[in-house]
């Protein structure tokens, strides 16, 4: 026992030393870049300086259309896709990267074991001249628990967690950014889609009066009131109009598919049937184009992206410098029976 509290009061004594020793950080501290502003600047509304607002909450906007099917896309999307799935594993991942290498700052607790069945040779070298060697067969249990500590001199474990935090900051962002682009392109794909019902149901429309004026003519050819001419450009002008039709619905396709993509459901078993409605945008609070950029994750992205590439700058700089760990063994015990590893004598 007093064994033991000399190890672990040489190990809190080498942890003490290396919070005091650890006091330099190696690389450049990292500054958000500022722009430089006249000091006689003056703004005038609805101008103002910029302040960065990415983590504003950005929430349920597709809402405000107040289309029922359009919220149940939207969240459907939001449950289903697997891109949006990947920049939530992502977003895990970087905060498991994180939590490993804040434990740095702290004692490694380790324990070990060995058990081993030798056999040593007769004619092995001599270690002394005066007895001579035999061949024997003996077993080695070891049992030990160590500490290892690395003193932080040059900030390296500083700066890698600082770099992590970044990195968890720009995959925050990036989610977030994910999130946003993916509802957009679904609300984007939506009302394209609701536009083509919208001129679908314009094209039936026609092609109903075009056959109409069709019988028309014809029926005017027939009494001698009309020309061929004029019935085959009737007819040609109903052809053109029926091909229109098909063109719009392989575009109107094209954006079910998407939508089918985005939802995460496959495109041959999801379907959305026409709805003609009158289309009306929500109201947009008014602006100016910077408020936007204030609220961009992308932007936010690349800046924690720079920020983490400048930590890393201190951990390079930090492997100029030497490398301290102390890795004293707490109790440790060996023998070459079981029955005796625990005994005094067996004590490392």
């Amino acid at each position: 026992m007093r064994a033991l509290r000399s190890r672990m009061a040489r190990a809190t004594l080498a942890c003490a030393t290396a919070a005091l020793l650890a006091a330099c950080v190696a690389g450049p501290d990292y500054r958000k870049p500022t722009t430089e502003l006249p000091v006689t600047w003056k703004v005038d509304a609805p101008w103002r300086e910029s302040r960065p607002d990415d983590a504003a909450p950005k929430g349920p906007w597709w809402q405000r259309f107040g289309d029922a099917q359009l919220d149940a896309l939207e969240q459907q999307a939001l449950a289903n896709n697997q891109t949006l799935a990947l920049a939530e594993a992502r977003l895990a991942q970087s905060r498991a990267v994180l939590a490993a290498t804040s434990a740095a700052v702290l004692p490694q607790l380790g324990l070990g074991a060995r058990a081993a069945r030798q056999k040593s040779s007769a004619n092995r070298p001599l270690s002394s001249y005066s007895s001579p060697n035999f061949s024997t067969v003996q077993n080695d249990l070891l049992l030990a628990m160590a500490v290892s500590y690395e003193f932080d001199l040059a900030g390296r474990v500083r700066r890698s967690i600082e770099g992590a935090g970044a990195s968890l900051e720009q995959s925050a962002a990036d989610l977030e950014n994910t999130r946003l682009l993916l509802t957009t392109d679904l609300a984007t794909n939506y009302y394209n889609l609701r536009a083509l019902d919208i001129e679908l149901d314009v094209l039936d429309r026609a092609i109903a009066l075009l056959g109409r004026a069709l019988e028309l003519v014809k029926a005017r050819y027939e009494l001698g009131a009309a020309t061929g001419l004029d019935v085959a450009q009737q007819q040609a002008l109903l052809d053109t109009t029926l091909v229109q039709v098909d063109l719009v619905k392989r575009q109107r396709d094209q954006f079910e598919h998407a939508i089918a993509t985005l939802v995460g459901v496959a495109a041959p078993v999801f379907t959305l049937p026409r709805d003609i409605r009158d289309l009306a945008p929500p109201a947009v609070p008014l602006g100016v184009p910077s408020d936007v950029l204030e609220r961009r994750p992308d932007i936010a992205s690349a800046e924690r992206a720079m920020a983490a590439a400048n930590a890393q700058i201190g951990v390079a700089t930090a492997a100029f410098y030497p490398s301290v760990t102390l890795s004293p063994t707490l109790y440790g015990v060996e023998s070459r029976s079981l029955s005796t590893l625990f005994d005094a004598p067996s004590v490392l």
